[in-house]
């Protein structure tokens, strides 16, 4: 018998499931998916991110590019706000993709995103992705000086309204490319890092600084961020349908995938079988997220006490959470490791923790700074 050695690449994983390869790379997926006038919409990336309306920004159905439905936006100064630290770090520096579909119905300039603060301070100046008054696409940011794609130079194409126009910029080290349907508008050289805007929030529709200046005046469709990754470096067709919403088994092969947050197991392909069911890091002194997977929000109890909120509910009420914390005090500070907190209270969609601290009775009644939590199940 002549047995041969079994290379990695002749394994194979069967299904046709489609999906996204850089789907857990993916930090914003706005669809905008719903009833004609609604005021609410989902993040279907796994951030979960909230997103917040102002004034008379709502769904639309009189136009979209996928889905039967977008965002409209009447130029008045209405936008979104999606509220989440990740921004800091999704956009401020590496490699990354932003993009989305947009219509314009006057002949007006309107911005699609930006995180930029107070015209006045360099830290907080962040980025603007707009349409100008002469109807070409520009984005600038700031990274120690003011740095631009498509502004005086560049194919500076003209946008036409009632027209939907694919819109991308991407980072690929210190490349940075500006593209239109597909065609590169523009292409800049720079190393530096972008400052963080408003920190935690991103704005769709107009500048945050200045909500009347430059608002957006039509629809906006399947807006998708993607960190660590520049999706489009040359020439490309853009999307013909809707932005995907999982990994599926896009490779149908095993994959060695250094940056997954997640395993694909069985032939179903489309649900991920994550390591931990739900994590959260969160100051627990005023509940402020700093990053999370599957949870919602967080309810304070007072003196260490919390209710993690899932996004979606467990299969049911038998999981494990481990965790830690780190607190002070003027005087004091401490750091506590423990293999399991203790549980209060556990349902399928929630779980009450007491987070424990040190057994000194001057640290008794002082939230810890930084609490971590993770949950285990099936």
């Amino acid at each position: 018998m002549n047995l041969q050695k079994l290379r990695l690449g002749q394994l194979k994983a069967a299904g046709t499931t489609v999906g996204d390869v850089y789907f857990p790379q993916t930090t914003l997926l706005l669809p905008f998916d719903g009833a004609n006038g609604a005021t609410t919409t989902s993040d279907s990336s796994n951030k979960n991110g909230t997103v917040s309306f102002t004034g008379n920004t709502s769904i639309s159905t009189v136009q979209s590019k996928f889905g039967g439905s977008s965002m409209y936006f009447d130029g008045s100064g209405d936008y979104l706000q999606v509220i989440d630290t990740y921004w800091n770090s999704a956009l401020s520096s590496g490699d990354f993709t932003m993009e989305c579909w947009a219509r314009w119905d006057t002949n007006q300039s309107g911005t699609l995103m930006s995180n930029r603060g107070n015209s006045g301070n360099n830290t907080a100046n962040g980025f603007v992705f707009y349409r100008t008054s002469s109807s070409t696409i520009v984005m600038y940011w700031y990274a120690g000086g003011w740095n631009y794609l498509n502004n005086t130079q560049g194919t500076r194409t003209t946008i036409t309204e009632n027209v939907w126009y694919h819109i991308a910029v991407t980072r690929s080290g210190s490349t940075w490319k500006l593209f239109l349907n597909g065609t590169a508008e523009d292409t800049v050289t720079s190393s530096g890092n972008m400052t963080n805007g408003v920190h935690g929030s991103l704005a769709i529709g107009i500048i945050p600084y200045s909500p009347t200046y430059n608002p957006m005046a039509g629809w906006i469709d399947d807006v998708r961020v993607t960190k660590g990754v520049a999706r489009y470096t040359s020439n490309f067709t853009p999307p013909t349908t809707a932005h995907l919403t999982s990994a599926g088994d896009v490779n149908k092969q095993i994959i060695v995938n250094s940056a997954a947050d997640g395993v694909a197991i069985g032939t179903g392909g489309i649900n991920q079988a994550r390591i931990s069911k739900a994590w959260v890091e969160f100051d627990g002194s005023g509940i402020t997220i700093n990053a999370s997977y599957n949870v919602s929000s967080i309810t304070d109890h007072g003196n260490r006490d919390y209710t993690i909120n899932f996004s979606t509910a467990m299969a049911d009420a038998y999981y494990s959470i481990v965790g830690s914390n780190i607190g002070q005090t003027s005087s004091f500070s401490w750091s506590v490791v423990t293999a399991a907190y203790p549980v209060t209270a556990k349902t399928a969609s929630a779980a009450r923790i007491n987070v424990p601290h040190i057994n000194d009775s001057s640290l008794y009644g002082n939230d810890a700074n930084t609490v971590n939590v993770i949950v285990f199940g099936n």
